[in-house]
Order: C-alpha cells, then structure tokens, then sequence
C-alpha cells in the first residue's frame, strides 16, 4: 500500500478514537442538548439540530458511506450523500460512544481491503472531483471540524476539551 494510506490510517485510527474523548467528557443529560438553535447552526438541510449525538451520529454516518462509496463507485462516478437508514437505527437504544466506535471497527475493516486502484480512482462529491485517497482526507478533515464543533459545546457547558494534538500513543504516522 502507498505510504500516505498507511499514514492516512494511523491518524484516522487516533483521531476518531481521539475525539470519543471529546464526547466523553460531555455531560449524558445534555448529549441532546443545543446551547444555540437558529438558522446559522444549522448544517445544510439535513441537519438542522445540531447536538453531540447528531454530530457524532453525523459524522459515524459519513465516514460509513465514504469507505463503502469509494470502491463500490466507478472511476467518473457520483459518490452519493450518506443514506443509511439501517446504519443509523444501530444508534437507537444503545450506547452512543460504543456505536460509534463499532461502526468505526467495520469502516478499518473495509479501508484494509482498499486496493491502490481504489485511492487513484477519480470520483465526485457534492460537485468536486477527489481522489479516492483525496476524498478520505477529505473525511479526516470532516471529522476535525466536528470535533471543533463538538469542543465548542463541551466549553458552553463548563467542560473544557482535550488538547487536540495530544493524541495517544505520543509516536505519531
């Protein structure tokens, strides 16, 4: 596998397992709860109530359809919006925190049977061009700007965040 992947994996890995951290230091009885409601901290049409549990469901959700999408779209192809209904409903009545990392387990599992092929290939996204390997940087950096999202509330609240680059273990891709 090209090196950048390798890398590409390891931070990843550290970054979502990083940022359960964030939703952990979040208080259970205000994961559903949102400091601001009105038109500007709304995220497109189909998030229109932001909380702790809908970024991080959000965002479980994207990733799911972008390590499934990328292999399964033809070179050219349209790499739909996530629409995963069966996925999402694993978050009813469970633990979130657990879910989450669940479905991130599966979404390892699919990026280790990635080909070169896969990450060279050419695919669409809300109107852009990526690589299949641009595309999931695209996903890592999808996946900070909900953490920053998500520290913003944690400091509403009087909790105070973990330091972002404080990453563990301290070796780094």
């Amino acid at each position: 596998m090209p090196e950048e992947f390798t890398r590409f994996l390891t931070l990843f890995d550290r970054l979502v397992r990083y940022s359960d951290d964030w939703v952990a230091r979040m208080d259970a009885g205000k994961m559903d709860w949102a400091p601001i409601e009105n038109d500007s901290t709304r995220f497109g049409t189909r998030v229109s109530r932001i909380t702790v549990r809908s970024l991080l469901i959000h965002t479980v959700l994207a990733e799911r359809n972008w390590v499934r999408a990328i292999p399964a779209c033809e070179s050219g192809g349209v790499i739909p919006l996530p629409n995963d209904p069966a996925a999402a409903a694993r978050f009813d009545g469970t633990d979130l925190r657990a879910t989450a990392l669940a479905l991130h387990e599966e979404n390892l599992a699919a990026l280790g049977r990635y080909t070169p092929a896969e990450l060279g290939k050419k695919v669409h996204f809300v109107g852009r061009e990526w690589s299949g390997m641009g595309l999931l940087w695209g996903m890592y950096a999808h996946r900070a700007f909900h953490v920053g999202n998500i520290d913003i509330y944690l400091r509403q609240s009087d909790v105070v965040g973990p330091e972002f680059f404080e990453f563990n273990p301290a070796i780094m891709a």
